[in-house]
């Protein structure tokens, strides 16, 4: 507590500090900021319909654009995107600013930026639907979230490499590390602030010359990490595979300037001289064409009332980075997935793969809400007071920090089992979930591969992650209101979610059309384990709002004392809770032979020259938020793109990501020794260029 003594200047337990270290930033250059529609992204079919490019990849989100930015880089390349959405250019104020998602942002269901999905009505969640919000527009989902830029541990990683026989070294954590960091642009936060928050970071962690950047919001919850240590929870710098535990997280924003940073701000702009990389927006990828098994093409279409149809040749390869719902269904309506469920619909079987769309997983995700006492602002004057949101969006354009338009989300622990359980029941609950994996396994498909994979991945989850350090839920802060639910207070939330559910789920089309939402059963909660843990993970976050420091400041709104028996707190959950956003799974990195879809060269199973890269591939929970191990995914899937190429035998684990003809050929970008993305100006991290703020909470 000494530490902070010099910081308050009243004797109130909670107030909005700023620093004193640093003068106000530099206001935004708004209109370069306003500038997001890049030469090289165009409207119009002509510019790819008839014409063959050497990469066609399906999916201007985070994956894909990372995708068009590394292999652009070869001259001689050419490539080409389909983005279903716009380029973002109408809304760029809402893109940017870094709490605008939280704030009423573009993801939602009337927003044209959203792709409206819902899942179907879970009998688990008293038959509620539960929409799932995903980003339509380039950058896809980086664009529209939370920003928290976390990555999964080691142990889980490894987990994921010993499900396909000789991956370890092209999956394993010491394989992907190094192209998370590859990605990687970290800002340390401000000494006095990271001193103020209890911090502990290590610079050795982190990369520092990639192209998004990793840096802390405005205001910090200064109190969390004390909490959370009096119920003897450590904290330490989460980046370098031990990421459980109590701590202040990085988020994606370019803190010279207080923007967001996403795969279209760090990926695609820096490209937009490369006139090898054409990306068309406004079109949606309908069907992949085949000659036999080979991918030769896209076929695209504006709307679903549209009289014209187009197609694009690949020449070297199709990437699908449509996401974890996008994947599955422009396989199977391209005639990969369950030949029973295509047959039925009339489709043409290319290659009969069960595992299209099924394993799917989420974390399942709630809040408890709490009153504050002495805390000087909260998200709910943006979200109930338009003049005060109005005069703090003014001072987010000018390039003031103090704008509550700087502070997304940035407090979270990662809780293992046995802090949530205690060890007896910890292990007995292991114990429970092993003896009935063969009844629960047989319940979620008849079909033999399917059973096979859903038993491999349990199996893995099972025996390396539930009994180690590896956080089971995920604990959050959240400062951003609650849309007036509680008139006159200034609400805080503590949300917990399921990190690893061991129900599994499915997305299947229903209809021959891509503009027809497929089927999404989320399978939320059908396995008795996942209930237990989210209930423990909520009596848990009581336990924090009862300890102090954050004791002295918080009073319990919801649910409250109503709520307080195993069965109270059951019947709560299935009422309240919904999606945090990290689906997975749909396109598993597993073998045929159990219900895979894609092998450890992202290559689809039974085809050649087409390949998935976005989150549709990670076949285990990871107890993370899914942009940052994306990020890594992205850039490891490049370096085994460009190695599996006619020229090359092996697959490097270089992160330079160099194979001898792109290395030859690649004359646009320069790149660093270590294969990254060279900038007009480039962030060093900075003592003491930024203003930040700390919500002593």
């Amino acid at each position: 507590m000494a530490r902070r003594q010099h910081q308050l200047s009243r004797a109130a337990a909670v107030a909005l500090v700023l620093s004193t270290i640093s003068t106000a930033a530099t206001p935004h250059d708004y209109e370069w900021h306003q500038r997001t529609k890049r030469a090289n992204t165009v409207t119009t079919a002509s510019s790819l319909s008839g014409k063959t490019f050497d990469y066609v990849i399906v999916g201007g989100g985070t994956a894909g654009l990372v995708l068009a930015g590394r292999l652009s880089e070869n001259s001689s390349a050419t490539v080409a995107v389909i983005e279903a959405g716009t380029d973002g250019s109408a809304v760029s104020e809402q893109i940017l600013a870094p709490a605008q998602a939280y704030f009423g942002g573009i993801a939602s269901k009337t927003s044209a930026y959203d792709w409206h999905y819902d899942t179907t009505a879970q009998s688990e969640l008293n038959d509620r639907e539960i929409y799932w919000p995903r980003g339509k527009v380039l950058g896809g989902s980086s664009a529209v979230n939370g920003l928290y830029m976390i990555r999964g541990s080691e142990i889980e990683h490894n987990s994921w490499a010993s499900l396909y026989p000789g991956s370890n070294s092209t999956w394993g954590f010491d394989a992907i590390w190094p192209y998370m960091l590859k990605s990687e642009n970290w800002t340390a936060p401000l000494a006095a602030n990271s001193e103020l928050a209890g911090m502990t970071t290590d610079a050795s962690l982190h990369g520092t010359s990639g192209p998004i950047h990793y840096s802390y919001p405005g205001f910090l919850f200064a109190n969390w990490i004390p909490t959370l240590a009096n119920l003897g929870v450590g904290t330490r710098d989460p980046a370098g595979g031990e990421n459980w535990g109590a701590y202040i997280c990085t988020s994606a924003i370019d803190p010279t300037t207080w923007t967001r940073s996403y795969s279209k701000t760090g990926y695609l702009d820096p490209a937009a001289s490369r006139s090898n990389l054409v990306v068309l927006t406004g079109f949606q990828a309908t069907q992949i064409t085949f000659s036999g098994t080979t991918a030769t093409g896209v076929k695209f279409q504006a709307a679903a009332n549209s009289t014209s149809s187009y197609t694009v040749k690949a020449r070297q390869e199709v990437i699908l980075a449509a996401g974890v719902i996008g994947t599955p269904q422009l396989l199977q309506l391209s005639g990969v997935g369950d030949s029973t469920l295509l047959t039925s619909l009339g489709i043409s079987t290319v290659v009969d793969l069960p595992g299209v769309g099924m394993h799917l997983t989420d974390h399942l995700s709630g809040a408890m809400t709490f009153n504050t006492t002495g805390v000087e602002y909260t998200g709910d004057e943006i979200e109930t007071n338009t003049t005060y949101a109005a005069a703090q969006l003014a001072l987010w354009k000018a390039g003031d920090s103090s704008s509550l338009y700087n502070s997304p989300n940035d407090a979270v622990a990662y809780i293992n089992l046995t802090t949530l359980f205690g060890a007896a029941d910890a292990a007995t609950l292991i114990a429970e979930i092993k003896a009935n994996q063969s009844t629960l396994v047989q319940a979620y498909s008849t079909n033999s591969y399917i059973q096979a994979g859903y038993n491999a991945t349990y199996e893995a989850e099972v025996r390396d992650i539930y009994p180690s350090e590896v956080g089971q839920a995920e604990i959050l802060m959240s400062n951003t209101g609650t849309y007036g639910a509680y008139p006159n207070t200034k609400t805080i939330q503590i949300q917990a979610a399921i990190q690893h559910p061991l129900s599994r789920g499915s997305v299947k089309i229903n209809s021959t059309s891509a503009f027809d939402p497929p089927v999404i059963d989320a399978g939320y909660l059908t396995h008795p384990a996942d209930i237990q843990i989210l209930r423990q993970a909520f009596k848990y976050a009581r336990t924090i709002s009862q300890t102090a420091p954050l004791s002295s400041i918080l009073t319990e709104l919801s649910p409250g004392s109503a709520v307080s028996t195993d069965a109270e707190w059951e019947t709560w959950i299935r009422g309240v809770v919904s999606t945090e956003y990290h689906p997975a799974g749909t396109a598993s990195m597993l073998p045929q032979s159990i219900g895979g879809v894609v092998d450890t060269a992202l290559r689809v199973h039974g085809t050649s020259r087409l390949r998935v890269v976005d989150s549709s591939i990670v076949p285990v929970g990871l107890s993370a938020h899914m942009t940052a191990p994306l990020y890594g995914i992205a850039e490891n899937s490049y370096n085994i793109i460009i190695n599996s190429e006619k020229n090359s035998t092996t697959v490097s684990n270089d992160p330079s990501g160099s194979s001898s003809a792109a290395a030859a050929s690649s004359t646009t970008t320069a790149k660093s020794p270590a294969g990254r993305l060279q900038f007009d100006s480039v962030v060093s991290v900075l003592a003491g260029a930024v203003t930040l703020a700390a919500l002593l909470l």
